[in-house]
């Protein structure tokens, strides 16, 4: 099978998952586990969605969008990559088609963090799920610092005051509480 490294990153991964299962079903090995059409009323949407693809996966810097959100080609299975967009899973960043002037700069900066953070080292995906974007993921991501140290790139960024936390659901404005810095 070829991966076209257009396909989104969550779709290579079903393929990949699809293709394994179907060979282990011709090998005559395969184990169909029941099937639930709707998760526990327990687990939460988010938990499910992180629990999908736990990773590690390693990644290289494409380009960033804004300010919680890049491109970047992923390695998904030996010699394949594809290039997906990935938002940055437990943080929000001002939008750069802001509200207000304020937002909009907040987001320039915001964007100009995360591209200084994202390049300082090797970066590496985990808990991959479905983004509310088609073509997009949401992935936790964690950058390796030169000192040898892996950090949270979530947590960097509201350390630096350019993002607040968001775990889903809705998001307030930006414009009151950039205009108070």
């Amino acid at each position: 099978m070829i991966l076209s490294r257009n396909i989104s990153f969550a779709t290579a991964l079903v393929l990949t998952a699809v293709t394994a299962a179907g060979l282990g079903y011709y090998a005559g090995v395969a184990h169909v586990p029941e099937t639930r059409t709707t998760p526990p009323a327990s687990t939460p949407q988010a938990e499910l969605d992180a629990s999908a693809f736990p990773g590690p996966f390693p990644g290289a810097l494409v380009r960033v969008v804004d300010g919680d959100t890049f491109k970047a080609r992923v390695q998904i299975w030996f010699g394949q990559e594809v290039t997906t967009s990935v938002r940055v899973r437990g943080f929000d960043a001002p939008e750069i088609k802001g509200k207000c002037a304020e937002e909009s700069k907040a987001a320039q900066e915001a964007t100009k963090m995360l591209r200084e953070i994202l390049a300082s080292g090797p970066v590496t995906l985990h808990n991959i799920g479905p983004d509310k974007y088609f073509g997009r993921v949401v992935a936790s991501v964690q950058v390796k610092l030169s000192d040898g140290r892996e950090t949270d790139v979530a947590q960097m960024m509201i350390a630096a005051g350019l993002g607040r936390p968001y775990n889903g659901g809705t998001r307030g404005g930006w414009c009151e509480k950039v205009a108070g810095r």
